[in-house]
């Protein structure tokens, strides 16, 4: 697609287009801005990611997730590992470690995933292509119970392609997206799942729960929140990287908006550790609105390269290159600022002229 959009510049810059997309992008930079951000009003209505906080709350399933009181809790020590990452076992090539009552994190430093013990089997929650059978030894580690249920936090296989190791009564729970996108790719590493659900799934294992919810397609398909209230923790897969800066195509997602709009609605949850799929150390609430700052400032950077930038037959890599010469210059001090900052720009350019 890129290609093609790049093939047409000189048609695009012939026939005047460029100036017009200028000139009605310019006028609207402050709304584009205030998208993602709670605090900021737009005709006394409050904005919520790329939508009003007011048709958030409508929108919403109106059966609610069941709250479930439980004795289980998140481990103080836990939040070290918010700080510093876990140091992985040379042999293994993996750390698997407790942060809450039977619940697990397990990670190889690059990759992330967590499961439960129920006393009547383990909840697995996603199995990373790459760590292929060290999950089921990871587990063998902690616990004597076999993985009972698998929970895909979304499509993708680098995050689920191990899911076939499983024992073979699994059951497989995942979004109706995510379902009838493995179903239609016939991938014998990605099971198609047996149990799917809409807007929000209560799994109840033993003495543990989750509650699994859509909050919108922020990444891919059938992106999901996975949710246990009694540890305070969630899993939200590949949305971002917890003091890190965001993987190229700003985690390749689908949809900026919705990527945007997600932020708000988890912070609105009651949590203190989110798993994120990826990098050595857990997150928080704080590296979540630190990310959602470092999103809306690169937005603000590709309508600033927008705004002060000239037609030329580089046009588009030239308001890249702008965009992520500001936002290099604004983070510094970022991890991996400068790995994919032109094609995180490349995502917001297009965001803000044509979405």
């Amino acid at each position: 697609m890129n290609l093609l959009v790049f093939a047409f510049i000189p048609l695009i810059l012939s026939l005047g287009i460029i100036p017009a997309l200028q000139s009605e992008i310019i006028p609207n930079a402050d709304a584009i801005k205030a998208k993602g951000n709670s605090l900021t009003e737009t005709n006394s209505k409050k904005v919520c990611g790329d939508r009003l906080c007011s048709e958030i709350s409508e929108t919403q399933n109106d059966s609610p997730p069941m709250i479930i009181k439980s004795e289980k809790k998140l481990f103080a020590s836990t939040i070290d590992y918010t700080v510093t990452g876990p140091e992985i076992d040379p042999e293994k090539g993996y750390a698997v470690i407790e942060i809450g009552d039977g619940l697990y994190w397990l990670t190889d430093g690059m990759y992330q995933l967590m499961f439960l013990t129920t006393g009547e089997g383990v909840i697995l929650v996603d199995a990373p292509m790459g760590m292929g059978t060290k999950i089921q030894q990871a587990i063998s580690d902690v616990t004597s119970e076999k993985v009972t249920h698998f929970i895909y936090s979304h499509i993708h296989k680098d995050h689920v392609g191990s899911a076939s190791l499983l024992p073979k009564d699994t059951v497989y729970i995942s979004h109706i997206d995510t379902a009838e996108h493995l179903k239609m790719k016939n991938d014998p590493q990605r099971p198609v799942p047996t149990v799917t659900f809409h807007d929000n799934f209560t799994l109840m294992v033993g003495d543990q729960f989750l509650e699994l919810s859509y909050l919108g397609p922020f990444h891919s398909k059938g992106d999901i929140v996975i949710y246990s209230p009694s540890h305070k923790v969630i899993m939200a897969v590949d949305l971002f990287h917890p003091n890190a800066a965001p993987f190229q195509f700003m985690g390749i997602t689908r949809d900026v908006g919705e990527h945007l709009a997600v932020h708000d609605k988890l912070l609105a949850m009651d949590w203190e550790v989110i798993v994120s799929g990826h990098e050595p150390i857990l997150g928080t609430p704080e590296h979540l609105k630190f990310n959602k700052e470092f999103t809306l400032a690169v937005l603000d950077n590709a309508i600033t390269a927008i705004q002060t930038t000239q037609p030329s037959a580089n046009y588009f890599g030239d308001l890249a290159n702008k965009c992520a010469e500001l936002t290099v210059e604004q983070y510094s001090d970022l991890k991996d600022i400068e790995v994919y900052p032109v094609e995180n720009c490349v995502t917001m350019v297009f965001y803000a002229m044509i979405d």
